[in-house]
């Protein structure tokens, strides 16, 4: 067994041009954030940052009120530290964000070597959104036949089947409990990567780590193996990749993620 005293997961949200409103899209993103955390276990950390618009101390200024104005959203848990960094060298849309990390208190992780890795940083399509059922759920147990939910909390690294950080083991683990404790279950694991409009969408990515053009299935495939190797039979479990073809939103990190169906 490992004993963690502090793990850190990663989300941002992203504002309009010279804007600090939070739009509904990244209120999404909070909401859940909100809703699969114990705020008793976890402090956050709030840093904002602007593209390369306007002026140093304007853009200083904006930043901040971003910071506020996401600090309202999430004023019920613990908040280390607001910190406004100003201006990227970015005239993009991914310098107009707020990053917040999750630092996360968690003892007796099993030991997941084999599938975790510690590294933590993260560097026109139609978008398929979170029904608000998806989000509303708080145990697998709630899902019905063929209903499907994002396993929140499994990161991967961009361009490896590899997952990130203690937060992956913890979902992973309420998905052993869950399929321990309804034994007749079976799923389906569905991989995905994150977008690129300038990739042909039935095409799947490459997997840094096998050199193999199966990215989004190996993803399905390392949960599937993660379940087995905790005691989940085989022949209860299913494994696909669908690519690029169902993203749901601009962030990388949320893209590159696993669903699971339930199939009987």
């Amino acid at each position: 067994m490992l004993v963690h005293t502090q793990e850190v997961s990663h989300l941002s949200i992203y504002f309009n041009t010279d804007s600090y409103e939070v739009v509904p899209n990244e209120r999404v993103k909070l909401d859940s954030l909100v809703k699969h955390h114990d705020r008793d276990s976890v402090r956050l950390v709030l840093k904002g940052y602007t593209d390369q618009f306007a002026g140093k101390d304007y853009n200083l200024k904006l930043a901040q009120r971003r910071v506020t104005a996401t600090k309202e959203f999430l004023k019920s848990f613990t908040i280390d530290t607001l910190q406004a960094i100003g201006e990227l060298q970015d005239a993009s849309w991914r310098a107009r964000r707020v990053d917040i990390s999750v630092v996360i208190k968690e003892k007796n992780i099993p030991d997941s070597s084999s599938y975790i890795i510690d590294e933590t940083k993260e560097e026109g399509n139609k978008r398929r959104m979170l029904s608000s059922r998806n989000l509303d759920i708080t145990s697998y147990s709630e899902l019905e036949i063929n209903e499907t939910t994002v396993l929140f909390g499994v990161f991967f690294q961009g361009g490896t089947d590899k997952m990130l950080g203690s937060s992956s083991v913890i979902t992973l683990r309420k998905v052993v409990r869950f399929l321990k404790g309804y034994p007749t279950r079976k799923i389906l694991l569905t991989g995905h990567i994150c977008c690129s409009p300038d990739r042909e969408p039935k095409l799947d990515g490459y997997n840094n780590r096998t050199g193999s053009m199966t990215l989004s299935e190996d993803r399905g495939k390392m949960v599937y193996d993660y379940l087995i190797k905790n005691g989940i039979s085989a022949d209860r479990l299913e494994y696909r990749g669908k690519a690029y073809t169902e993203p749901l939103d601009w962030e990388e990190t949320k893209n590159r993620r696993v669903e699971m169906t339930i199939l009987e």
